[in-house]
């Protein structure tokens, strides 16, 4: 009979009590009875396998292409939020206020179609203007603030490059509260 204290080392006396009899209970059972062959492997399972006729391997082909030119077609359309910004000029004020004007790629008839943003600013009526040697030159269009953020579309049908800047105003007045 082996000495269990060379099997589990140095033990207080109640742990080694309990796992002497363990150990002699373990004994006693004696080993776990054999498998049969039959009960040793897992029953095989029947399978037929089907196998794809080879007349139908070309229209698969095409209907995974299909599927593939479908798949781009609406993650283009999902994703295409539309041409990006030739250029985008910052804009600040006092107090906080900010504003962002996106220039995008002229059109046939020679429009600058833009984007402005604009955040800060009390509520009211402003314009946007193109300023030539510091002076307000050329309108670009009004809009509205209505608290918070303001984005609206705007044009300019000007030839840019005449100008040196851009500024907001409010509607009625030529003192700027947004410069580049």
């Amino acid at each position: 009979m082996t000495d269990l204290r060379d099997l589990v080392g140095d033990v207080d006396p109640e742990e080694l009590e309990r796992l002497q009899r363990v150990h002699t209970l373990l004994e006693q059972a004696g080993p776990p009875p054999s498998l049969s062959a039959d009960m040793a492997r897992p029953p095989a399972r029947s399978a037929e396998v089907i196998r794809f006729p080879r007349r139908y391997r070309p229209f698969a082909a095409v209907a995974a292409v299909a599927a593939a030119a479908v798949l781009f077609a609406v993650g283009y359309v999902v994703g295409n939020n539309g041409p990006g910004a030739e250029f985008t000029v910052a804009m600040s004020g006092a107090g906080g206020a900010s504003g962002t004007l996106e220039v995008y790629e002229m059109d046939g008839a020679g429009n600058w179609p833009m984007q402005l943003r604009v955040a800060g600013l009390a509520d009211g009526r402003y314009a946007l203007w193109l300023t030539r040697n510091g002076r307000l030159a050329e309108p670009c269009g009004t809009f509205a603030v209505v608290s918070g953020v303001t984005r609206v579309p705007l044009n300019a049908p000007y030839k840019l490059r005449a100008f040196d800047g851009w500024v907001v105003v409010p509607s009625g007045s030529r003192q700027p509260v947004l410069t580049t």
